[in-house]
């Protein structure tokens, strides 16, 4: 078995007086596709953050690659580590086009006062063209769709040259058709770019469909960890959101139906 790349070792995070993850194990291998799911409020964003050491970490440790991750590391590590948030609005004033948007993911390597070079040009070239968007390169950012500027995102991880890629929510407030697209390029980005992922969601039927492991949170705790396969369970979906939730097949899939 491979070595792991990052791990959560009895992490307990609290902010103010109160308790928002507690007693976090767990451990993401190269490669692998992770998907973290739960209900609003269950610190899943929060969890997220601990890799790369945006969420400080008091109680239990953190580690990427064997170092652990501490204020003092975490620039380092974070040079190997891509966070994609949600989708948010961009003032169409905004004085940037796509392409420049993209290169801008090389700036934690180059400095953001330095010079950019062929290699980070070339790389984000090869993102724009992984994403689908070399076309919409000249494009000012605040012309794109919401789903354009997803990609955008995604575009600008890969520019940075990560190992290990966190999505957090990254199809949230897009179409049907915008999610699925996403969904994909993530898939696709995964295989080409041999990235460990780690994907918050809330579309339990993307998780099935995609990730090979699921780790479900409710109230700060790890409820369940595991196969994705095995987190189809009604029962279990059921605990997890607090609500009756149906397993049906589709063809030879299976979804959750609310």
């Amino acid at each position: 078995m491979c070595p792991p790349l990052a791990q959560l070792k009895g992490v307990t995070v609290d902010f103010g007086r109160g308790r928002v993850l507690d007693d976090i194990h767990l451990t993401v291998r190269p490669g692998e596709f992770w998907t973290l799911i739960g209900p609003n409020g269950a610190g899943k964003s929060t969890l997220l953050g601990l890799f790369n050491g945006l969420t400080p970490c008091r109680w239990g440790s953190v580690t990427y690659n064997g170092r652990v991750v501490t204020p003092k590391t975490a620039p380092q590590i974070r040079l190997n580590i891509a966070h994609v948030f949600q989708a948010t609005d961009i003032d169409p004033k905004m004085p940037m086009n796509v392409y420049e948007a993209v290169l801008a993911g090389t700036y934690s390597r180059t400095g953001l006062l330095k010079k950019t070079g062929n290699r980070e040009k070339e790389s984000a070239e090869r993102a724009l063209e992984a994403v689908g968007l070399s076309r919409l390169a000249g494009r000012p950012i605040g012309h794109l769709s919401g789903g354009e500027r997803q990609r955008m995102a995604l575009a600008r991880a890969l520019a940075q040259e990560p190992e290990f890629l966190l999505l957090d929510e990254p199809t949230a407030s897009l179409d049907w058709q915008a999610q699925r697209e996403i969904l994909n390029v993530i898939a696709e980005l995964r295989r080409q770019y041999r990235l460990a992922v780690f994907l918050v969601t809330h579309d339990l039927n993307a998780v099935f469909s995609m990730a090979a492991k699921v780790a479900m949170l409710k109230g700060g705790k790890l409820l369940w960890t595991g196969a994705a396969h095995e987190a189809v369970d009604p029962e279990l979906l059921g605990l997890l959101y607090s609500v009756p939730i149906t397993v049906a097949a589709c063809g030879e899939r299976r979804v959750a139906l609310f």
